[in-house]
């Protein structure tokens, strides 16, 4: 059970931050708190104090700029959010596919997104799209008791497994991804169960057609779990690009699947073999669904 010494629930940014730099113990902070259950250990013996940040309402802000073609959401984003809000389900599509297999709705209605990207595992079932949709993390920390904002691209934000480039006193604060028009978008995960399971590998892909659809404008590939940090399957991507939309040509696609695609220690020919098949899996359901069906 955990049983924390000390509890916290700042409702501001600057109050959140006071906290942090006053606090004369170890701390945890959380908002969902669905991993810490999922690491509980009895007896307890983590951290002295609990920092809620789920009150902080600028952390639960949906932001569509139009404009500039993006969207903003704050870390406090429930995962059951990206099924029910109808500004992330048109915007952000393929975080609506991953969802779907995201636990159940009772830990979707607590488990967060930056939650799970503070988490960095492997296996979050959010890292894969963020990474397809090249997200940036945006963070907040305190320096002359002033607020102190900074931008990190997910690929260099996550840095091995569990680890980040979260330092001290800095919060994920929220995350801004691209809104991809067009796109037909595909999430593929495997796991003992559907859901309520640990990844043993996922997959995120986003295909967008020319305007004549029959060649590839666009292809993103990412891949979670096979490995201690996300993976772009870059030189598939590159092969596909311009290339006639056609089954020979995706089938093609298994001759250039890097050797090294698997850096996970363990069942590495099973999730090698997971690659392969949900590499192509993953972009014919992405095609089909924007309408495509290769020949």
């Amino acid at each position: 059970m955990i049983q924390y010494k000390k509890y916290y629930m700042p409702s501001t940014k600057e109050e959140l931050l006071k906290t942090i730099d006053t606090i004369d113990c170890t701390y945890d902070i959380l908002a969902g708190g669905t991993d810490l259950y999922a690491k509980e250990k009895t007896p307890f013996n983590g951290a002295d104090a609990a920092i809620d940040i789920s009150g902080i309402k600028e952390f639960s802000v949906i932001e569509l700029k139009k404009d500039e073609g993006l969207i903003t959401f704050g870390s406090n984003i429930c995962i059951q959010q990206f099924l029910e809000e109808k500004v992330l389900m048109e915007n952000v599509p393929i975080l609506r596919h991953a969802a779907i297999y995201f636990a159940d709705q009772q830990i979707r209605e607590m488990a967060t997104v930056g939650g799970n990207v503070a988490n960095s595992s492997p296996s979050g079932d959010t890292i894969a799209p963020l990474t397809v949709l090249e997200a940036v993390i945006h963070t907040i920390t305190s320096k002359d008791n002033k607020i102190c904002e900074k931008e990190t691209p997910i690929t260099e934000f996550i840095t091995g497994v569990g680890k980040n480039l979260l330092e001290k006193g800095e919060v994920i604060s929220s995350i801004t991804c691209p809104v991809l028009k067009e796109y037909g978008c595909a999430f593929k995960k495997v796991g003992l169960r559907r859901s309520l399971c640990i990844s043993t590998a996922s997959s995120a892909f986003l295909v967008k057609a020319d305007a004549s659809k029959t060649h590839f404008e666009d292809v993103r590939i990412a891949f979670g779990a096979i490995g201690p940090v996300p993976r772009r399957l870059t030189e598939i991507e590159d092969r596909l690009k311009g290339e006639v939309i056609s089954k020979e040509r995706i089938q093609k696609m298994r001759e250039y699947i890097p050797e090294d695609v698997v850096r996970s220690r363990s069942r590495k020919e099973y999730r090698r073999n997971v690659v392969e098949n949900f590499t192509l899996a993953g972009i014919y359901e992405a095609l089909a669904e924007i309408g495509i069906i290769p020949q």
